[in-house]
């Protein structure tokens, strides 16, 4: 076998061990409520600026986060992540987002539905 076939296998093989959802969702945009609401909590006027710098900075991590593994999400898990919508539980931020889908991409690499070989994403 030459080289370039090897390679050509090589890969082929590589590509097809890595899953991937069939479909990934569009990425959400929150306009802060969440902090907004974080920040209402404190009674001390400087209390409020810091929880609603601090809850920002987190959001920020948790939006990179999301962003790097997006296309691990489908439209069923967003569907379920979303669907308590207009209630109490309904998802305002890329925190309580994150901790909603990673159920479901920890769910997937146990059954085998997604690829999750020991590597830190």
């Amino acid at each position: 076998m030459t080289a370039p076939i090897r390679l050509f296998l090589a890969i082929f093989v590589f590509a097809t061990t890595i899953s991937f959802p069939a479909e990934a969702t569009e990425f959400p945009a929150f306009q802060g409520e969440f902090c907004t609401e974080i920040a209402k909590r404190p009674i001390k006027p400087a209390d409020r600026f810091l929880a609603l710098i601090q809850c920002n900075r987190s959001e920020n991590r948790f939006k990179e986060q999301l962003q790097k593994h997006w296309f691990l999400v489908t439209d069923d898990d967003m569907k379920f992540c979303m669907k308590s919508k207009g209630t109490m539980n309904e998802i305002k931020s890329y925190q309580q987002l994150v901790g909603c889908l990673s159920e479901f991409v920890g769910q997937k690499c146990y059954s085998g539905t997604l690829t999750c070989r020991g590597k830190a994403l």
